[in-house]
């Protein structure tokens, strides 16, 4: 059992650093891109989903390909690994059976995704996670969640703004709902969009990008590219978050 961590600015730096998202070593000397475009490293496959079980829930990870990415107001492209990324949110369900509590405000079902948490609970959770499965996981980066946000919908049939796809404010009845009622993107990915916004660990302590919008989102403004500034230690509505591993993770499971 590993021992209870105390979480501070130092303590968020280092699993920053952790989750080989180095978004501060851009090269400094490039404009920012005027557009986000990822390049998928079409040389191999995605790797085989995987579902790992903690606590009798099962958590599946979809495989995704690595390339590089150019992101949207950044500087340099950056490369990125094969690497797994949660087929939804973390839903109540699986927050409660760790954590011991349900902080959402909407209750209705243990599947919605969890709710109404800052990131410095999320880096609780996910390291009380990792003791409980014996399993290293981590919090998104945003270049990981843009670039299968992309991937996701480059066939020309996948439409985050599709009411089959997304839950927004038009659709939601001002509520969140169980993960998986809408249609996932071409990854197999659900709620990218939509439902409950996303914690990533991008950005400069002590303020971290967010992504994805929420059901309390306005249907033109749910938008792939755009993000929020939430600071680590406050606590917002309608935020979740999504987990990642790594290959190496997964290969011991088999």
């Amino acid at each position: 059992m590993k021992r209870k961590i105390k979480i501070t600015a130092w303590g968020i730096a280092t699993i920053i650093l952790l989750s080989g998202c180095i978004i501060g070593g851009l090269a400094l000397l490039n404009q920012p891109f005027e557009k986000t475009t990822i390049f998928p490293d079409e040389g191999r496959e995605n790797p085989a989903d995987t579902t790992f079980t903690v606590n009798g829930i099962g958590i599946k990870m979809i495989g995704v390909k690595g390339g590089k990415i150019n992101c949207k107001g950044l500087r340099g492209t950056i490369e990125l690994k094969d690497f797994y990324i949660g087929e939804t949110e973390v839903t109540q369900e699986l927050w409660t059976s760790i954590m011991g509590n349900n902080p959402s405000v909407h209750k209705d079902s243990i599947l919605c995704p969890v709710e109404g948490i800052d990131l410095v609970e999320c880096l609780d959770f996910v390291h009380k996670l990792d003791s409980v499965s014996g399993i290293k996981f981590y919090i998104q980066s945003y270049p990981e969640w843009l670039y299968v946000a992309h991937f996701g919908c480059m066939d020309a049939n996948s439409s985050y703004y599709d009411d089959g796809m997304s839950w927004y404010k038009e659709n939601s009845d001002n509520i969140t709902h169980p993960v998986k009622q809408k249609k996932p993107n071409a990854l197999g990915i659900y709620d990218m969009v939509g439902n409950v916004s996303e914690w990533t660990i991008s950005g400069s302590d002590p303020l971290f990008f967010v992504v994805g919008g929420s059901y309390e989102t306005e249907k033109e403004n749910c938008k792939i590219d755009a993000h929020d500034v939430y600071h680590a230690n406050i606590k917002m509505g309608a935020t979740d978050l999504r987990l990642v591993c790594y290959p190496e993770v997964a290969k011991k499971q088999e």
